[in-house]
């Protein structure tokens, strides 16, 4: 008869666990009530304390997230599939968008002085599978920057891909201007779009999807300033297996300049549609987004 008595946490406790600074500790307390409240950790109450299980689910969960990817960088943008990357790997080689393939390139050890110098043309990015998440795909679009171009692009991968394999997909931007966005796509079909500035979701509904879903990314970086791109992780071990794809922008979606311009442009439309409001502008974005993505696979050009 198993008699070992369960272990409980305060939440702030268990947050700290492995917890590189404020900002991932303030992401853990927000995250893991939500995960109990779900299922997908054990919890009680005790004079009305939230307290979570010391137990596997737990060690399992902690190992998730994709702080250590978003922390401070100056824009970003992935795209995610829950399908193994041999399957994705063998679909995306024939999608008309990407120009090159290659599979299980070697990722380098973070180091200093990497520089990334941005194409309007194409996105060197990188299809990875991590070890601690190896139901899903991530394509790396691009790290510490961004362009419209790129939520677009994702958004249509996520949705072709989750048609394709009959699965979930999303697509996950943050523009250094109005946070972090997420488009779910499931079958084809979008099935959610979250913002951290939305009024329901938050940003803890952001982070709160790649814990349910079971998605990790660490800290990635891709440098295209001297000759063949790469990919560095700050612990390679970490990445199961990499592939290099270089993607064409399609001519209807290139950028225009840099994105704040691209964003006063966008700004100025949503109030002239009488869109005052954040939370108003990004619904309005994230529309334009999914028009875009829908179009350009219509055109058979990505």
């Amino acid at each position: 008869m198993n008699t070992k008595t369960t272990k409980y946490l305060s939440v702030e406790e268990a947050a700290k666990r492995g917890s590189k600074g404020e900002f991932f500790q303030n992401v853990g307390e927000a995250v893991i009530p939500r995960l109990i409240e779900n299922g997908l950790l054990h919890g009680k109450k005790e004079k009305d304390r939230q307290l979570v299980a010391d137990d596997e689910a737990l060690a399992r969960v902690m190992k998730l997230g994709v702080e250590s990817f978003v922390y401070n960088q100056q824009g970003y943008s992935f795209m995610a599939v829950r399908t193994p990357i041999d399957q994705v790997a063998a679909k995306l080689k024939a999608r008309p968008g990407v120009a090159q393939y290659e599979e299980s390139v070697k990722p380098l050890r973070m180091v200093k002085g990497a520089e990334v110098q941005p194409d309007e043309k194409v996105r060197h990015t990188f299809l990875v599978q991590m070890r601690d998440s190896p139901e899903w795909s991530v394509l790396i679009q691009t790290v510490h920057w961004f362009h419209s171009c790129d939520s677009v692009m994702g958004t249509a991968l996520a949705c072709a891909l989750s048609k394709e394999f009959q699965t979930l997909a999303a697509a996950a931007w943050d523009d250094d201007f109005s946070g972090s966005s997420l488009i779910v796509c499931e079958k084809g079909n979008q099935q959610a779009a979250i913002s951290d500035e939305g009024e329901e979701d938050g940003w803890e509904g952001f982070y709160e999807f790649f814990y349910e879903q079971g998605i990790y990314l660490p800290e990635l970086f891709i440098a295209t300033s001297k000759g063949t791109p790469i990919l560095y992780a700050a612990d390679p071990a970490k990445v199961q297996r990499a592939d290099y794809v270089v993607l064409k922008v399609p001519r209807e979606v290139e950028s225009q300049g840099p994105h704040v311009v691209e964003k006063v442009g966008m700004m100025a439309e949503a109030i002239a549609e009488g869109l005052d409001d954040e939370e108003a502008f990004m619904g309005h974005m994230r529309e334009g987004i999914w028009r875009q993505a829908q179009a350009i696979l219509a055109a058979g050009e990505f």
